[in-house]
């Protein structure tokens, strides 16, 4: 009879979101790009105290010199003045702690009465170098340990500056898968006893996401190399006019915001999506190998003031496929077993891995999209079947596009206010 429920709730939900969602941006793709670099939420504030930290982690390794400008683990933490909960804010696919998203969120739970610690990415270049035990993420339930290691870390750094009264987990995009095995990472562990987490658009398998992604930009093999080089000089052009010269951002909200303005065709909106992601997969092929010594793009020593096109041009615009048949994999092949196989290896980068948890915890809730960028139907099934009335599939928004829609915001707001996963207006 409560499963029974459970579905005529779901039902009702989704029929009222469908009859009165009014989301601007009807097509995924468009809803990606113009949706996720723009802020539609209005009246929050622009000014608010964000301090940033960059503290040495234990066991932290030596960082090689040519990536002299990552030493040290980056966070930041929005402060209250008085007596408030604290959210760690778990940013998406390769995103910094201080990305775009993060600064937008950030802002929203300061105006709501929050504290607010942001982390990076465990796909982003400065968490890998500091922050991750292996040095070699996509195993996503290892780098969700690494990350809660973290959260204990930051936390402990800042407890004297704020006064934390309960603890909630909030992530976008893979940080929302992370979200989910972080909390049952703290189920055992109890150090934190979270009160609520928030998973919004999160991937449900993390290869099979990043496969759909990889495939966005491929281009066939006669016209490759020149479609690649014009879409790359675009970007990074307006990138340099753009940005701050010292400090230039080229992450995937600058890249889509320089496009808002272009009448592009479907297929053009993909090669987009694709590149926002194909930056992320290039660092990771490089880095790991850098440190590994696999040499499979990396071939000779390296410092701060070393020529870095001939190593990126051996990288070749490498896909996360590549990555992990090329690096990661054998990686962990010789430090596992030599007969493990990658169906054995990806079971840890699926909420699968955590079935029973996710079916059963009620401190969380889950919002996504039905024309979801990085899921396909199997993905909303499962999704729908194991969150039950603690899962709301809005009908528009792409990947991440809508989430900073006003009646989005007041969704999850109410749930972490009040534990009640119910669509506001």
């Amino acid at each position: 009879m409560k499963k029974l429920l459970n579905v005529i709730f779901f039902l009702i939900i989704n029929f009222t979101l469908f009859s009165e969602y009014n989301f601007p941006y009807k097509n995924p793709n468009i809803a990606t790009i113009f949706g996720s670099s723009t802020l539609l939420t209005k009246g929050i504030p622009e000014n608010i105290p964000i301090w940033e930290y960059t503290i040495n982690l234990p066991g932290s390794k030596n960082i090689p010199e040519e990536f002299w400008y990552n030493d040290g683990f980056k966070f930041s933490l929005v402060p209250q003045k008085k007596k408030a909960p604290l959210i760690f804010l778990l940013a998406g696919t390769g995103a910094a702690h201080n990305s775009t998203r993060n600064k937008l969120f950030q802002r929203i739970f300061y105006e709501a009465g929050y504290n607010v610690i942001s982390i990076s990415s465990p796909m982003h270049s400065n968490f890998i170098l500091n922050g991750s035990k292996d040095r070699m993420p996509g195993i996503i339930y290892n780098d969700s340990m690494d990350v809660y290691n973290i959260m204990k870390e930051t936390y402990n750094h800042v407890k004297n500056k704020i006064q934390a009264t309960e603890f909630y987990v909030v992530g976008y995009s893979l940080g929302a898968t992370e979200a989910g095995m972080v909390s049952y990472i703290d189920e055992n562990e109890k150090y934190f006893n979270f009160k609520r987490i928030y998973m919004v658009n999160p991937a449900v398998d993390a290869y099979k996401s990043a496969v759909k992604l990889d495939n966005f930009f491929n281009f066939p093999p006669d016209e490759r190399a020149e479609k690649i080089a014009s879409l790359l000089e675009h970007i990074l052009n307006q990138i340099v006019k753009e940005t701050n010269p010292h400090n230039p951002a080229i992450d995937m909200d600058t890249i889509y915001r320089l496009f808002t303005q272009t009448n592009m065709t479907e297929k053009e909106m993909q090669e987009v999506i694709g590149t926002a992601f194909r930056l992320t997969a290039i660092d990771l092929n490089y880095i790991t190998d850098t440190l590994t010594g696999r040499k499979v793009y990396h071939t000779a020593p390296a410092t701060k003031f070393s020529p870095m096109f001939p190593a990126f041009e051996k990288v070749n615009f490498a896909s996360f496929e590549d990555y992990v048949d090329k690096i990661a994999f054998p990686y962990y092949k010789n430090l596992y077993n030599n007969n493990l196989t990658l169906e054995q290896l990806l079971q840890k980068s699926r909420l699968q891995y955590i079935n029973n948890y996710l079916k059963n915890s009620n401190k969380i809730a889950v919002v996504t999209n039905a024309d979801e960028l990085i899921l396909d139907k199997d993905d909303l099934k499962y999704l729908k079947n194991t969150f039950g009335n603690r899962i709301i599939i809005y009908p528009y928004g792409g990947h991440c596009g809508n989430m900073f829609f006003s009646p989005n915001i007041k969704t999850m707001l109410h749930f972490l206010k009040e534990g009640e996963l119910k669509y506001e207006e």
